[in-house]
């Protein structure tokens, strides 16, 4: 009875340890891995919801960007990181998209990793430099079959969405294009706007500002309905291709090993920062939607996106390796 009565007590007191313990999280800075280079859509969101969450949870959030390998490098860090709640990762449909184009991952999304939430929302556009004499997406679709092969559009990296946007495009115009990976939306965007690759598919929040300073034109947005951050630019639905409408996102994943409460706070300071009217608008004006929400649905959408990308991955006969 002794004995027992001992067990029940040190249940009771590691219980109490550990509710302590989820209380006072966080008690040491925290990091948020970008698996892409600064200046992108994914850094611009860890920094504006990082300096948010930061101020509410009361301990510093490094942002540490990891680019390179079509962000391959980041989430395979992000797998490896402690799973104590101080290490969360951005992450893309890359992320999924991986599994599907590249053989000798080191990370399994529902494996290594639990999803804390969906952070935003991006439509993607198809730019070109202006030099290109076309000013539509079916006029750049016929110069493409003219000189079949040719051009080359831009994207952050192999395996992304943005690459997967062009090779669907491709397939259903019956056309041939030169993909041209870069290691991130920012570089990407830089180099078509210099005219060292005459095609884009970027997000639109990075593609806006280069569009106002006239080294962009933008043919069309990704999404079935015009994006407000370009709202003079036609959407898929009316430039023909409804079916192939497709939108960017992002979200916050950590390692798997993770106590369920860390995921819990950490999601309830994302939420509070991402329905922070003030932040809504800045991410607003650089063409993305927030899109708050809980784990479970994150992570029921990362599912869905699966299912999707796995087709698309067979339809195209993308392959990486």
């Amino acid at each position: 009875m002794h004995v027992r009565k001992l067990a029940i007590a040190l249940g009771i007191a590691l219980a109490l340890s550990g509710g302590v313990q989820a209380q006072n999280f966080p008690t040491k800075p925290l990091r948020i891995i970008v698996p892409f280079p600064p200046g992108g859509a994914a850094d611009v969101t860890a920094r504006v919801l990082g300096e948010n969450m930061s101020r509410s949870l009361g301990q510093p959030i490094i942002i540490e960007n990891r680019p390179g390998a079509g962000a391959v490098i980041g989430y395979e860090l992000g797998a490896k990181a402690p799973g104590d709640g101080y290490t969360m990762l951005v992450v893309f449909p890359s992320f999924v998209i991986n599994a599907f184009v590249r053989s000798g991952l080191q990370y399994q999304p529902s494996r290594d990793f639990k999803a804390v939430g969906q952070t935003i929302s991006v439509p993607m556009a198809i730019a070109v430099h202006p030099s290109l004499p076309v000013k539509s997406l079916k006029e750049l679709i016929a110069l493409a079959r003219a000189r079949s092969g040719e051009l080359g559009y831009g994207t952050p990296g192999a395996g992304t969405t943005h690459h997967f946007v062009g090779e669907m495009l491709a397939v259903a115009a019956k056309v041939k294009f030169n993909h041209v990976p870069y290691s991130g939306g920012a570089p990407s965007v830089t180099a078509a706007a210099g005219g060292h690759v005459p095609v884009l598919i970027g997000n639109v929040s990075e593609v806006v500002p280069f569009t106002k300073m006239g080294k962009l034109r933008a043919l069309a947005v990704t999404s079935a309905e015009r994006a407000e951050a370009l709202p003079e630019v036609p959407s898929y639905s009316e430039s023909g291709f409804p079916q192939l409408a497709i939108t960017n996102w992002a979200g916050i994943m950590v390692p798997a090993a993770t106590p369920p409460a860390a995921i819990t706070r950490l999601n309830a300071e994302m939420v509070s920062a991402l329905r922070n009217v003030q932040i809504q608008e800045k991410l607003k004006i650089l063409g993305m939607s927030t899109t708050p929400g809980t784990p479970e649905q994150f992570d029921a959408m990362l599912q869905a996106e699966s299912i999707r990308y796995a087709k698309a991955v067979k339809d195209a006969g993308i392959k990486l390796d």
